[in-house]
């Protein structure tokens, strides 16, 4: 008996050993769903106008990375849409002048646009604004190809309630909590002033930049729950933000030609106050009097810290409240992610995939914004674990979570959302182009719990009919971030019929799991590229050609393995592999004049080249 149990155990560990996930993914191409807004190009990040720095207390005021040379190549790769940034609230305070006790230095901050007083005379006259700041902010989001969304969370000095200055006893250990100064997170003085104020704010926003989307306040219900956080953004009670508010929203409405161009709402709630009764009050103090409430902005952080930072039961909460009291309000998450300290998470790529997935829930839910934390890491550092931020900075240097949003980013024109199946508990997203000529489809594979994991693909009713097709599958690993490959090409292939298949197997790479990408498409995708961060050490020339070129490394240490040329319609010309790998390349191919491509496979990852035949 002991040998027929000790078989059996021996046995169910060699099931456990070699036990593998099969993954099917249906995806019906026939009709969408829905057009889905791309809220994975949705970010926060009010310091890009003051940089990154540890307490400038000992360290000094902090430095810009809007100057490393970097930057504007990592934002034109990360395509981003909306970025909410602050009209003056810093959670990192660049320098001591943040946090001074002295009321002049306080009064000229530069994100101070008002100087005026407190009444309707002044506040109307255009000699007591100084827009320098905010223009200055606006105009660096907008030079990345984003547009703002502004959160009027800083009560300029003269208009509020309190003008002495208290900062928190423990701010002295911890310069983060500056912005708690009982001046700019108090109430205003008088509410109509203060409405006619934000009311010229937001008129010059719009008319000069062209900024459609204005947020009141950030977490007003910090409550109770954390003493050191209570009451930390708003002084105040729910209907004083409420009396704040409607004062705003009075005089917009009164402007209709604004009105009608702009959106207002807010109050980005983060459900802890008492009974969640701080946000329901002001919702139904909106509702009761009817004013203008565009959108419910809320903070759906996890408590727990789970996955990505994201508690769907909170969302659903906000939804409800929106259901209940402003029925035709947009719904914008406005922040959310892993603010846990010494996160073991931020520089992992499955914490990326974990934020792909909360996406997808959000994109059920009909959540139209969704405002990731954070884009650039608040101090320097070589680690990526370090900071929460997608990319780090002295040098600026994209973490493996960047390149999953790089990624989501081939689903941008192909947002009609197809109806699709796979194993429970999984995610994934499909879309079509509107020209019906283009599939997209994006998977947050997870890490195979032992072996292998396979993965079948099975996309019916193509748009385009049976004329054929051409498939190509990328994925992203933790191996192909360190190779520096952000679009790694793995697959590509031709079909006929109306229905397109892929299958393969993967394993867990460095612990994690990976981004899968398929495009399917009734014409060759002429932009196909596996961009790398090492690109410029690897070139093919001459281009054009007759057919003979070289393809060479000028990194020895990136070794061709094999090149497969494929012409416009996918089809492969020319497949050759090097038993012995070298970083340089000889090729004579008698080719027709035209368009090509060149996909290299090295020990670094894939790189695919467009080149021309001219004879």
């Amino acid at each position: 008996m002991k040998i027929i149990i000790s078989l059996v155990t021996f046995a169910l560990c060699i099931i456990k050993a070699y036990a593998q996930t099969t993954v099917n993914l249906n995806v019906d191409a026939s009709a969408a769903t829905s057009v889905m807004a791309p809220i994975w190009r949705d970010h926060y990040e009010c310091h890009m106008m003051d940089g990154y720095g540890e307490n400038p207390s000992i360290f000094g005021p902090h430095i810009l990375y809007t100057t490393d040379p970097t930057f504007q190549t990592v934002m034109t790769e990360l395509k981003p849409r909306f970025i909410r940034m602050s009209i003056g609230r810093m959670d990192n305070p660049p320098d001591t002048s943040y946090y001074s006790i002295n009321t002049n230095v306080l009064r000229n901050l530069k994100y101070e646009f008002y100087k005026g007083g407190n009444s309707i005379a002044e506040a109307d006259n255009p000699a007591n604004y100084d827009f320098t700041y905010i223009d200055s902010a606006i105009a660096k989001v907008k030079s990345i190809g984003a547009e703002p969304f502004i959160t009027m969370d800083y009560m300029p000095f003269t208009l509020s309630r309190d003008t002495t200055p208290e900062y928190q006893p423990l701010m002295t250990l911890i310069y983060n909590l500056a912005y708690d100064n009982s001046v700019r997170n108090s109430p205003p003085r008088d509410n109509a002033v203060y409405g006619r104020v934000m009311y010229h704010f937001i008129k010059h926003c719009y008319q000069t930049h062209g900024v459609r989307y204005f947020e009141h306040w950030n977490e007003p219900d910090q409550q109770w729950t954390n003493p050191v956080m209570a009451k930390f953004f708003w002084k105040g009670d729910e209907y004083e933000l409420y009396d704040a508010y409607a004062a705003i929203a009075d005089e917009v409405s009164a402007d209709t030609t604004l009105a009608n161009q702009i959106k207002l709402g807010g109050c980005s709630f983060a459900f802890y106050s008492l009974l969640n009764l701080m946000p329901t009050n002001f919702l139904n103090a909106i509702q009761t009097n009817n004013k203008k409430f565009d959108f419910l902005s809320f903070h759906p952080y996890s408590d727990d810290q789970y996955r990505g930072g994201y508690d769907t039961a909170k969302v659903n909460l906000a939804i409800q409240w929106r259901n209940t009291y402003v029925p035709n309000a947009e719904l914008i998450n406005s922040e959310w992610g892993r603010i846990d300290p010494n996160s073991t998470v931020w520089g992992d790529l499955d914490y990326g995939l974990d934020k792909f997935r909360h996406i997808i829930d959000m994109l059920d839910k009909g959540i139209t914004m969704s405002h990731a934390v954070c884009l650039f890491d608040d101090g320097a550092s070589n680690n990526n674990f370090d900071h929460m931020g997608l990319f780090r900075v002295d040098p600026i240097v994209p973490k493996p979570p960047a390149y999953v949003f790089y990624n989501l980013n081939k689903m941008n024109n192909t947002l009609n959302r197809l109806p699709l199946t796979m194993n429970s508990g999984m995610f994934a997203l499909a879309g079509k182009s509107d020209a019906d000529d283009k599939i997209v489809i994006l998977f947050p594979a997870d890490e195979p719990s032992n072996g292998l994991n396979t993965v079948h693909l099975n996309v019916t009713n193509l748009p385009w009919g049976s004329d054929g097709y051409y498939i190509y599958r990328y994925e992203l690993t933790e191996q192909s971030y360190a190779d520096g490959v952000i679009y790694n090409l793995t697959y590509s292939n031709t079909g006929n019929g109306t229905t397109a298949s892929d299958s393969f197997t993967y394993a867990s790479v460095n612990n994690s799991g990976r981004l899968v990408v398929w495009e399917i498409s009734a014409n060759p995708i002429l932009d196909i590229h596996s961009v790398n961060m090492d690109y410029e050490y690897v070139i093919l020339y001459p281009n054009p050609n007759t057919g003979s070129f070289w393809i060479e490394s000028r990194d020895p240490n990136i070794q061709i393995q094999a090149i497969r040329i494929i012409n416009r319609f996918g089809q492969t010309e020319s497949e050759t592999n090097y038993p012995v790998p070298s970083h340089q390349q000889n090729l004579t191919i008698d080719l027709s004049e035209g368009l090509y491509f060149a996909i290299l496979n090295t020990n670094k990852g894939s790189y695919t080249f467009k080149f021309i035949v001219q004879k």
